[in-house]
């Protein structure tokens, strides 16, 4: 998911407010509801459209799908009663739960998973995230057509047999599908409500329709108010697990005054994302919990390996020359990027973030495939000049880019400005700082030399990171070649034992050696973003993956 998974505005903050709700005709009780601040505006609440965390935080607790990510990280059944495969992994089964309803009251079935699915797929719908149903049969061959015809789409693999069951066909056993199915882009729609909103579905609350916990108050979310509020769903199959009976919205995108409204509190949550706030307020103890919050997300560098699109014809072949790239990647500080531009994050020993995925004996899979990133200025140095000689050059010029929106992006480009100038005689770096979208588009045209990017997991398996530099992914921004990560990827992917974790996470190890070896990319953290957490706040569950916070059993008292 590369629009949110590329953005780096840090975690989203919690409040609580007291309402006062008459008990009868002399009696009172205080009531605490929740208060969720965002630090940007919702862009959209259409489920096949959306490219951001934050308005996804707001899709995935006001929708559902088939299954749902539960506290201990596992996919489990939402709207489905099961959810299970063929022994080859290629035939899955979901029978939903009977009675389901829309919002409005229509009933939901079978057939609005096929719509959603069908809609995603279809090129004219511009869905960013519908590689993720990649392995459905003939989806890939419908999204390389420049238009589809209905005939098109219902050659997709999935059919619903009854109101209450569909089959899908993959073309390649997917383990982890139960962690898609959990994706916002896999929601059924309710087709006769979308159509009959066109463009407009999805631009205020109330241009949608629910089947998750909550539904939005009142007029909502408008497309441009930042204070609403949402309520319990009555027509939510589970209402009697939603803790909250409201839980109130704002957009707070000032971070020291999120701070100072916690302190007053009037906030039960608040990230210390950058090292001034946490060296700042780590010590605050006043009825508060200190928390890290492992965002599954790493932070690298992509280097224009295509030959086109740099900034001079010396950068082009600068960064098509591996041993040049190993020296950048040699002669960059980790350590020292993290303590001055953020607070709690880890050094990146590979491209998988730690604390994300499992192998199949437990352990953590950043671990198991952990390679040597390093710093070491003197190998550096004799690799660089090894690499200039090599292409003919005595001193090269590569531009850095990165956002305008992230004060911890403007921080790390100028140290790295310093830094690698410092360590590689005849390097000059200078600074590009673009707005979050530029940089976006930037990094999909390959307009760049150096782009600094993030990318978090979608699903807790190795392959949410791993299948952007596969052959054909369009994420593979720095467009590298590289013939051992392919093959690795490929036997990862194409595994006919579909049980075979062990042998899974050996190649999934490979590709990760082979984005090592040939500097493909340069991984600098896995972010972690420590908070302060009020006492009183329960049940607030963090995913590092998918959707981010679950407020579906939230509660303050």
């Amino acid at each position: 998911m590369k629009n949110w998974k590329k953005i780096g505005l840090g975690s989203v903050t919690l409040a609580s407010a007291a309402l006062l709700a008459a008990c009868g005709s002399s009696s009172s009780s205080t009531q605490k509801v929740p208060q969720l601040a965002i630090p940007v505006d919702i862009s959209t609440l259409d489920s096949t459209l959306n490219t951001d965390t934050y308005s996804n935080i707001f899709i995935g607790n006001t929708e559902e799908g088939a299954t749902r990510v539960a506290a201990n990280g596992q996919a489990a059944n939402a709207l489905a009663t099961s959810v299970t495969e063929s022994s080859d992994g290629l035939t899955w089964t979901i029978k939903l739960r009977s009675g389901l309803k829309w919002s409005n009251g229509d009933a939901l079935t079978a057939k609005d998973f096929v719509y959603a699915w069908q809609r995603a797929v279809n090129p004219a719908t511009g869905s960013q995230y519908a590689y993720l149903l990649g392995n459905i049969k003939n989806a890939n061959q419908i999204m390389g057509l420049k238009t589809a015809t209905q005939a098109d789409l219902d050659t997709l693999g999935v059919k619903a047999n009854s109101d209450t069951e569909l089959t899908v066909t993959l073309t390649q056993p997917t383990p982890y599908f139960k962690f898609l199915l959990a994706e916002s882009v896999y929601y059924p729609l309710n087709q006769k409500f979308v159509e009959k909103e066109g463009k407009n579905y999805g631009t205020s609350s109330a241009k949608t329709l629910y089947d998750g916990p909550f539904i939005y108050k009142g007029s909502g979310w408008t497309g441009t108010n930042e204070s609403f509020q949402l309520v319990k769903n009555p027509n939510y199959y589970d209402k009697a697990n939603v803790k909250s009976n409201e839980v109130d919205i704002q957009v707070v995108k000032n971070a020291n005054t999120a701070v100072q409204l916690y302190k007053q509190g009037k906030l039960d949550q608040v990230a210390l994302g950058t090292p001034d706030l946490y060296n700042a307020n780590k010590g605050y103890t006043k009825n508060t919990s200190l928390v890290d919050l492992k965002e599954s997300t790493t932070d690298y560098i992509e280097y224009n390996q295509t030959g086109k699109g740099t900034s001079n014809t010396t950068a082009a072949k600068a960064l098509q020359n591996q041993d040049i790239r190993e020296a950048l990647n040699l002669a960059t500080d980790r350590t020292s990027i993290i303590a001055q531009t953020t607070a709690g994050s880890s050094n990146a020993t590979g491209f998988v973030p730690s604390g994300m995925a499992q192998t199949q004996t437990g352990e953590d899979f950043a671990k198991y495939a952990a390679q040597p990133y390093k710093y070491d200025v003197s190998e550096a140095k004799t690799l660089w000049e090894k690499g200039l000689k090599e292409i003919g050059e005595t001193k090269v010029n590569l531009s850095y880019e990165t956002d305008a929106d992230s004060t911890g992006a403007k921080a790390q480009a100028d140290f790295l400005q310093t830094s690698l100038a410092k360590a590689l005689p005849g390097l000059t770096i200078t600074e590009k700082i673009v707005p979050f979208q530029q940089r976006l588009k930037d990094s999909a045209n390959h307009q760049f030399d150096m782009v600094n990017s993030l990318w978090g997991g979608d699903y807790a398996e190795p392959s949410t990171f791993l299948q952007l530099f596969a052959s054909g992914s369009g994420y593979n921004d720095g467009g590298f070649t590289n013939a051992a990560y392919q093959a690795a990827w490929t036997k990862a992917s194409t595994l006919p034992d579909v049980s075979n974790d062990a042998a899974r996470n050996a190649d999934y190890k490979a590709a990760e050696q082979a984005l090592y070896d040939s500097s493909s990319i340069n991984p600098i953290y896995f972010r972690t973003t420590p908070a302060l957490q009020s006492n009183n706040l329960h049940n607030l569950i963090f995913h590092g993956t998918g959707l981010e916070y679950d407020l579906k059993s939230v509660y303050v008292n």
